[in-house]
């Protein structure tokens, strides 16, 4: 913010190695995020692995740099920069509703208030906790658990259909609220807590515990039972996934490799869902580890949406392969993002992520320290090939 005051020691000199030399300087600077940022990975997926959970949104306010006081005598300060994340939501803010199974409630998290959605996958944005939907339902089997001799609950199986609810954008950790209306008794529904236990070519067949209902409602729903109920409800709680929280270290990436300019990170977030969304022809039939195919067809695709995605000062194949690193982090596509299914957790998809941004640190570093040495060395090399040449040998 223009107000903000950094102490003198963050704005002296010897933040950088190379602070008089533009094009060392902006690859210095990218070098530093990258590292960074394959450490924040590195965090959430450590995360993932202690609690089992996933935050669904990680933006800016949610991670925090520190940079020492004291500069060390080897580092500028910029290379000391240590990151961590805030307290986790998974860890203050679990989701509950009333009736819902503690067993469900326990991978739901809640979203923070005034989060940054930008950074939030387009799943989590299209489906807040609760939302509802009108389907048409078909009851496969039902089941009664005797309770008493006046009350009951049953285990209920049921195909539910409607446009855009796609089994692959579920899992088995999500929750269902099913409302199944009763035929013959005008307003009444039979309501169950269900989860996804089978993948359909449309929609989701699910299973759960109806809540406790009398002997009389449920031999009026099992008289019924296989017919087509077309105004049955449906209340979804998505379980975040890994899947969505890569996605936010993807678009975190997008903008420290597009910087403080304001208006390229508008231009670029108002296309770049019309390009993860339209990318799955151009990297359909690459090999996985034909980088080199990825990388021009890529790159083309990006150079034809204006010009906020053209590379600034630095080795411009650095920079595709890390916008490249980006749209595999937020598209969803087998064989080329991190996370080929949205509800994908195993390999975990940040920690993907953050081995290849590792690797493009790595780059960067060479690029930034040994480049001229490698320079001469090939220049060597090919003057002692001319000299062959000449000499006929």
């Amino acid at each position: 913010m223009p107000a903000m005051q950094f102490p003198r020691w963050l704005t002296s000199p010897g933040q950088y190695f190379f602070e008089t030399n533009p094009q060392k300087r902006a690859l210095e600077v990218l070098c530093v995020k990258l590292s960074l940022l394959s450490n924040l990975c590195s965090l959430i997926a450590d995360e993932h692995e202690r609690t089992h959970r996933s935050r669904g949104v990680i933006a800016p306010e949610h991670i925090l740099v520190r940079f020492p006081e004291h500069r060390p005598a080897i580092l500028p300060t910029r290379w000391s920069a240590s990151l961590s994340l805030a307290a986790a939501g998974c860890d203050n803010a679990a989701f509950s509703v009333a009736n819902m199974p503690e067993e469900m409630a326990r991978n739901l998290i809640a979203m923070p208030d005034g989060v940054n959605l930008v950074y939030a996958a387009p799943l989590v944005r299209d489906w807040p906790l609760g939302r509802k939907m009108s389907v048409t339902a078909l009851v496969q089997s039902a089941d009664p658990i005797p309770d008493d001799d006046q009350v009951m609950k049953g285990l209920v199986r049921v195909h539910v259909i409607a446009d855009g609810l796609s089994s692959r954008d579920f899992s088995d950790r999500d929750v269902f609220r099913v409302s199944l209306p009763l035929h013959g008794s005008r307003g009444a529904c039979m309501e169950l807590w269900a989860r996804k236990v089978e993948s359909a070519e449309r929609g989701i067949i699910m299973s759960g515990t109806t809540d406790v209902v009398s002997l009389d409602s449920w031999k009026l729903f099992t008289r019924t039972l296989g017919d087509v109920r077309s105004s049955a409800e449906v209340a979804v709680y998505r379980a975040y996934s890994p899947a969505h929280d890569v996605y936010s270290c993807g678009m975190l990436l997008l903008r420290a490799l597009l910087g403080s300019d304001k208006s390229r990170w508008a231009r670029a977030g108002e296309q770049f869902c019309s390009i993860t969304e339209g990318l799955e022809p151009i990297v359909q039939g690459i090999a996985e580890d034909d980088d080199y195919t990825i990388h021009l067809r890529v790159r083309d695709r990006l150079r034809e949406s204006a010009d906020c995605f053209e590379p600034g000062a630095g080795p411009e194949v650095l920079w595709w392969d890390s916008l490249i690193a980006v749209l595999r982090a937020c598209s969803r596509i087998q064989g080329f993002s991190y996370a080929g299914d949205a509800v994908l957790s195993e390999p975990n998809p940040a920690r993907l992520l953050g081995r290849d941004l590792v690797s493009l640190a790595r780059r960067a570093r060479t690029e930034i320290f040994e480049a001229r040495e490698r320079d001469a060395m090939i220049l060597r090399a090919c003057d002692r090939a001319m000299d062959h040449l000449e000499a006929g040998i």
